[in-house]
């Protein structure tokens, strides 16, 4: 049986990027998809590249801030390796307000942003208008977000792929993790089985094997909870998000443009990608009306031009959140057991720090304080203390 530093179940751009960096360290890695790598969440993501809180979490916001202070030496690690380039542009956003109070909105909203440190300033309608005048009539008020960039999810995933390869890990596609290892408290490799079934005498056979490593990482995205002795650490809820494709037209925004009810982001072809829905619980990837008309409505009230842009795809993905809505990132209670999943709407955001903190902390055995909040651990406790409440109801019997 082969043996590997660290096995990877995940080929999104958290494991891809987090295998690149292992690799950069020495290590022997082996990435494990079910799919065709890069062709999950991470495929389906619209490329935002914002620190911008999102959330009321503190913890998430430094987090996001620190990694786009690594994404440039990120890209350009990636880039260098794969020969490849990965189409990060760093041009700023404008976040828009429609309400009759989009003024005060738009305050409160910039004193969180910059309260992160991040850059953020308020600025008039005719300067909105000004550096993008594809914004709608509706406009009450704006703001522009200096620190913010837009990829195409799909190149980059690919770059970091190939990067990683070429520094010597081995991906695997048609390869489901289907459990971990784990003998006397230590994770000791994974059993796979091909996705795909062949059938004989009537029954559906997977090939499987088992695979030996020092270390696991689980980055599977909202299935990681599925995988046999993962789900107590990784809990991760599927979110389903739809997505359109517009083609280019006289007027069509060339910068990221976003408000309450959605956003849109250019693409370095001319097309423009808008969405999203939240459809928590949703796992099916397919549109639906209602979806397609929320994301087209808030898409033509920003930039009305584009009514009449040609709709050149649609697609929906589904993203790995947690309960608590917060990544599970480091160890778990098992040795040489780690989690990278549960990045919600951030994956792309936050794979440099993901990557770089998690590999350090696999490659030396030192933790990183940057996951504390974030430990697998939180689920494993709340479930151990609710198993315990209810063993005291039912009695010893």
């Amino acid at each position: 049986m082969k043996s590997y530093d660290t096995v990877i179940a995940g080929g999104g751009i958290i494991g891809a990027s987090l295998a690149f960096e292992l690799a950069r360290r020495g290590q022997s890695v082996l990435v494990l998809d079910r799919q065709e790598p890069g062709h999950g969440a991470s495929w389906a993501a619209a490329g935002t590249i914002s620190p911008a809180p999102d959330s009321e979490s503190l913890a998430i916001a430094a987090l996001g801030c620190e990694s786009y202070r690594l994404y440039p030496e990120f890209v350009a690690a990636i880039e260098a390796v794969s020969g490849r380039s990965a189409g990060f542009h760093p041009n700023g956003a404008m976040e828009l307000f429609f309400d009759p109070g989009g003024e005060t909105e738009r305050d409160r909203r910039l004193e969180e942003i910059q309260s992160h440190g991040v850059g953020c300033e308020a600025i008039s309608l005719s300067e909105a208008k000004r550096r993008e005048p594809a914004i709608g009539p509706a406009v009450r008020a704006a703001l522009w977000i200096r620190d913010e960039a837009y990829l195409d999810p799909r190149v980059i995933t690919q770059v970091a792929l190939a990067a990683a390869s070429k520094a010597g890990v081995e991906i695997r596609d048609d390869d489901e993790v289907i459990s971990v290892l784990i003998e006397q408290s230590r994770c000791k490799g994974v059993l796979t089985a091909a996705s795909r079934k062949t059938t004989t005498r009537r029954l559906d056979v997977r090939a499987g094997e088992k695979i030996a490593a020092r270390n696991v990482v689980i980055a599977a995205g909202w299935r990681s909870g599925d995988i046999g002795g993962v789900k107590s650490y990784a809990p991760t809820i599927p979110v389903r998000g739809q997505m359109v494709a517009l083609g280019n037209v006289a007027g069509a925004p060339r910068t990221i443009l976003r408000c309450g009810h959605g956003y849109m982001a250019p693409r370095e072809d001319g097309r423009t990608v808008i969405g999203s829905t939240l459809e928590r619980g949703a796992f099916e990837k397919h549109m639906t009306p209602a979806g397609l008309r929320k994301i087209l409505d808030a898409a033509l009230t920003m930039a009305p031009a584009l009514a009449e842009a040609p709709i050149l795809e649609t697609w929906a993905g589904v993203r790995p959140d947690s309960p608590d809505h917060l990544p599970i990132l480091g160890a778990t209670g098992i040795e040489g057991l780690f989690i990278a999943t549960g990045h919600y709407r951030n994956g792309m955001l936050l794979a440099p720090v993901t990557a770089k903190y998690l590999a350090d902390w696999i490659a030396t055995g030192k933790p990183s304080v940057w996951f504390e909040p974030f430990s697998p651990l939180r689920f494993a406790a709340t479930r151990n203390a609710f198993t315990a409440g209810e063993k005291q109801k039912k009695g010893p019997f």
